[in-house]
């Protein structure tokens, strides 16, 4: 597109409302980059970014009044995230075709819009998720077989798959980040981390005497939001555009990060925890590792906050 120049210092967000797109929108805005988000749902939840005292510094478009096409135009944008899309494994069994629709359609419009106008300067994001690997015992990395078990890891290994596509036939610069379980305050309620931390919290305040939960033999890698939206930043900053896991490469067992949270407000979570088999999903995966050489290997980095110091920053509202 001949008339079309970009803004080396202005970003495009898809999924500004989220943990993550909340946290990148401030990490940019720190950057002294001009920050606009777009807001792919109805529901207009704003929390995050009111939390974050955000609103004022940024641009707001919406997915019912304003084109994609017609908002990449107007801003100008240097950098495209894409972070929308259901994003709970849970939620996405229970409404199948819209979590996979959510996580691929609008990716397909920017593509398709960059790949007509044929503009070549812009770099795109897309972020995947662990889930794509579903069961394997083997740590994953970037060429680990794909075969997820849930509606949400087959969602993102769709997205995954579209972004590889458009990169390979037509030169489109976009990153795939195959993102491993990563925390914040920002998290809702019903994530399992913030929701131990609540009840705990509350149990110690004698709000109230039990917690519900379902396996807590799962393992998992737990990274810290702000420190992974600062490793996009790197990535999108890399001169060839590739797949990275992003995880810090150590596992933790649920009910450890049970025992540690409780033991924060000196409780013996044995008294406490009920084991709910309504909470055990059919579909759950015991363990997802990650081999996060090839990130380290091209942005000299890996991620440094673990998980005590994740419960730490999350018991004191961090972000």
């Amino acid at each position: 597109m001949k008339n079309y120049k970009i803004n080396k210092k202005s970003i495009l967000i898809l999924g500004i409302t989220g943990q993550d797109g909340s946290l990148l929108a401030k990490y940019y805005l720190e950057k002294n980059f001009k920050v606009y988000g777009y807001l792919t749902t109805k529901r207009k939840d704003l929390k995050n970014l009111k939390k974050l005292k955000l609103l004022k510094n940024i641009e707001l478009f919406r997915y019912n009044k304003d084109a994609i096409g017609d908002v990449i135009l107007k801003t100008k944008c240097a950098y495209i995230f894409f972070l929308a899309g259901v994003s709970s494994v849970t939620k996405s069994n229970l409404i199948k075709y819209n979590a996979i629709v959510s996580n691929s359609f609008l990716l397909i419009q920017i593509l398709e819009f960059v790949r007509k106008k044929n503009i070549k300067n812009i770099k795109i994001l897309n972020a995947s998720s662990s889930e794509i690997f579903g069961r394997t015992n083997k740590k994953n990395d970037e060429s680990s077989e794909i075969n997820p078990v849930s509606f949400y890891g087959l969602s993102k290994s769709i997205s995954l798959e579209i972004a590889k596509a458009y990169r390979t036939q037509f030169g489109i610069k976009i990153f795939n980040v195959i993102l491993f379980n990563h925390e914040s305050s920002l998290r809702p309620k019903e994530y399992v981390i913030k929701k131990i931390i609540i009840a705990a919290k509350n149990i110690y305040l004698k709000k109230i005497n039990k917690l519900d939960l379902g396996n807590l033999d799962v393992i998992r890698d737990w990274g810290w939001a702000s420190e992974y939206v600062q490793i996009m930043y790197k990535i999108m900053n890399l001169k060839k555009e590739d797949d990275f896991i992003i995880a810090t490469g150590k596992n933790t067992k649920l009910l450890n990060i049970v025992k540690y949270i409780f033991a924060h407000y000196n409780l013996n979570y044995k008294k406490y925890i009920r084991k709910s088999k309504s909470l055990i999903r059919s579909y759950e995966i015991k363990k997802i590792s990650a081999n996060n050489n090839k990130l380290q290997k091209a942005i000299k980095y890996k991620p440094k906050i673990l998980i005590n110091e994740i419960i730490k920053k999350m018991i004191n509202r961090e972000n």
